[in-house]
């Protein structure tokens, strides 16, 4: 007799085919748990998951994260904003341009990674000694998810209100070219500071980088309230980018130190923004003995270059933000030696020469 659960209304169900049938459900579940798993591990790890189409935020719900976020950080404790008093000192050399020093008597230590010595074969030592702080995040510092990509963190350590990170969501080095993912993202979060921003890219071993982590920074305009919302090195931009066409590479003479720009429109595609950083690098890096650093800077209506040759000049620090025409000074020695030598001289000390 054949069990009655194995009975059909015509004939019997061999048992072979019932045992294949349960082997393929229980196939299906394990592939559902599998799917389920990897997702989760790549959500844990910052990875991207697998997603259709990506919708990025509307600028006006971006800022509003941003503001959230920064607020909530701040009163936490998540993230550390240095007080600082601000100085505007017109460099009297040609262009003259107006910078604003922004002066800070005690900085909180802001861990950097590890030397350029041992980002590549690294010691286990040094391994231990230096933790990315973007894999994994701090969970209080994240505003947003950009693309599959980048992701938005706050900076911890702060000296401008809503400073924020476009940060690879997995790891990419620092040393890495500009390429259209970095740029869509960024000009996303450009899109989203009511009053204007300018990103910036310090890449290299002399640009003033602090992490190995591939990231762009943003900050908002204008630098102090008593100035436009532009970056002071933007007439020079103008005057320079003057009967060029969008897109086009132009050398900012004007400057005493190499540096080139080209105007943008508004309409840019993010692969043509990934061509234009890659003439604009070539133009740094031409002459020069390889690996160049250098500092790229982004806005609304430009993107700049400059190759560094040293990353200080004397005491003082520069990163890229130093050539948009704002200055992090550590002390009251460091205004000093800035007010006597010059900000435009300084910037030529750290740069390249024509």
């Amino acid at each position: 007799m054949v069990p009655g659960s194995l009975r059909r209304a015509a004939g019997h169900t061999p048992l072979r085919s019932l045992i294949a049938r349960r082997a393929a459900l229980r196939s299906r579940a394990w592939g559902r748990v599998a799917a389920q798993q990897q997702q989760h591990t790549a959500q844990a790890h910052g990875m991207a998951s697998p997603q259709p189409a990506w919708q990025p935020l509307p600028p006006e719900q971006l800022w509003q994260s941003i503001e959230s976020v920064y607020e909530r950080a701040q009163q936490t404790g998540a993230a550390f904003k240095t007080e600082t008093r601000t100085e505007l000192l017109r460099d009297p050399t040609p262009p003259g341009i107006e910078f604003v020093l922004r002066v800070a008597a005690a900085l909180k230590a802001k861990p950097k990674g590890p030397p350029p010595q041992q980002q590549g074969q690294q010691p286990a030592a040094a391994k231990a000694a230096w933790v990315n702080p973007f894999l994994p995040y701090e969970e209080a510092l994240w505003v947003a998810h950009l693309s599959p990509t980048h992701t938005l963190l706050l900076n911890k350590f702060n000296v401008v209100a809503k400073h924020v990170l476009v940060v690879t969501r997995g790891f990419e080095s620092q040393t890495d070219p500009l390429n259209a993912n970095d740029l869509e993202a960024t000009v996303q979060v450009l899109r989203a500071f009511p009053a204007g921003a300018v990103a910036f890219y310090n890449c290299g071993e002399h640009s003033g980088r602090s992490q190995p982590h591939k990231h762009l920074q943003i900050v908002p305009l204008p630098f102090d309230d008593r100035q436009p919302p532009e970056p002071a090195i933007q007439a020079v931009v103008d005057a320079a980018c003057r009967g060029a066409a969008p897109l086009e590479v132009v050398e900012l003479r004007a400057l005493p130190f190499r540096a080139y720009a080209a105007r943008l429109d508004g309409g840019s595609t993010s692969q043509q923004l990934e061509a234009l950083a890659s003439r604009l690098l070539a133009a740094c890096q031409h002459g020069l003995a390889a690996p160049v650093s250098y500092n790229a800077l982004l806005w609304r209506g430009a993107m700049v270059m400059v190759p560094r040759s040293q990353e200080c000049a004397g005491p003082c620090a520069i990163n890229s933000l130093g050539f948009a025409g704002t200055m992090l000074l550590r002390s009251e020695e460091d205004l000093a030696y800035t007010t006597v030598t010059g900000p435009l001289k300084m910037l030529a000390t750290v740069g390249v020469p024509w």
